[in-house]
């Protein structure tokens, strides 16, 4: 598919989409003035008037929705499919050798759990995985979201249960140029960590605002101040400031593992916003240089630490 085809079906999912809120605003309309007529014909109670109201408000969301659903529902996911396909793989290959590109897969919740830093929570999704080198340094990443289980019982012992976002953002994995045996976590307080069990050792370090940042975490001591030189403080904590969102990095089997929990879905399109090409891919660019960015700001391309 081409761009000026996929802009025509993108036209085509506008005016769908418009119609569907007209049939659902006259189906509330015409709901509305014919319980009003019942209610000022009829002797009926002010809480009778709320109860007949607010299913009116409901069915009629209801209504819209499903029809979108049904009109629109295919000509939505071949928007997303071509979308990605047309601007977002273009925009990886122009950036990164050895490329792999799937909006569909994503990192599981046991490729997660075994690196023992991130709680998976209750329910797990991820999907937009890529893997690639940027300048000779292999990653992987993938947006993830993670959710809690809420149960709430009331008077009559009627159970809720509803689910909370705790995290949702990138797992990023990255070669790193240090080899080391220790596990260690750099956390900060708006991340899901799992790394707290007994025989965990928090370290601290001479930097006091490294410290407020984060919590360093580790099974061997004398490997945090190895792999966290001076220069590695600090440049986490210009990270830190200037994405302003829960973040973790973690240094397992020589690799480094970075959760961005930002709340962000990256590589995503809005069918409903016609395309521009130029602010298109300037936010693409920006999706993409939060993977570059941890590359060139910590030096993972530098290889003079490297032990063999």
């Amino acid at each position: 598919m081409t761009i000026e085809n996929l802009k025509k079906l993108q036209e085509k999912i506008i005016r769908t989409n418009k119609v569907c809120n007209i049939i659902g605003l006259t189906c509330f309309v015409v709901s509305l003035l014919t319980g009003f007529l019942i209610l000022i014909t009829s002797n009926i109670n002010g809480l009778f008037s709320i109860m007949f109201f607010l299913p009116v408000v409901i069915i009629s969301i209801i209504i819209t929705v499903l029809l979108k659903i049904i009109l629109n529902g295919k000509d939505m996911e071949t928007f997303n499919k071509e979308y990605k396909n047309i601007f977002v793989l273009g925009a990886l290959k122009k950036k990164f050798d050895d490329l792999k590109y799937d909006p569909n897969k994503g990192f599981t919740e046991e490729e997660i759990r075994k690196i023992g830093m991130l709680d998976t929570g209750d329910r797990f999704s991820s999907n937009d995985y890529i893997s690639g080198t940027y300048k000779n340094i292999k990653f992987e990443q993938s947006d993830i979201e993670i959710e809690e289980e809420h149960e709430e019982e009331d008077s009559d012992g009627n159970k809720t249960v509803t689910y909370q976002t705790i995290f949702k953002g990138r797992w990023m994995v990255f070669d790193f140029n240090k080899k080391f045996i220790a596990k260690i976590q750099v956390v900060t307080s708006a991340i899901p960590s799992m790394f707290f069990e007994k025989g965990k050792s928090r370290v601290r370090f001479e930097d006091e605002e490294f410290n407020k940042m984060f919590r360093v975490y580790t099974t061997v001591e004398h490997d945090a101040f190895y792999v966290l030189t001076p220069s590695i403080i600090e440049k986490m904590k210009d990270i830190r400031k200037r994405l302003n969102s829960g973040i973790m990095f973690a240094f397992v089997d020589n690799k480094l593992y970075i959760a961005l929990n930002n709340y962000k879905d990256s590589f995503e399109s809005n069918p409903l916003k016609p395309i521009d090409e130029e602010v298109i891919y300037n936010q693409i660019n920006k999706d993409i240089e939060v993977i570059t960015d941890f590359v060139d700001d910590l030096n993972l391309n530098k290889d003079l630490f490297k032990k063999e």
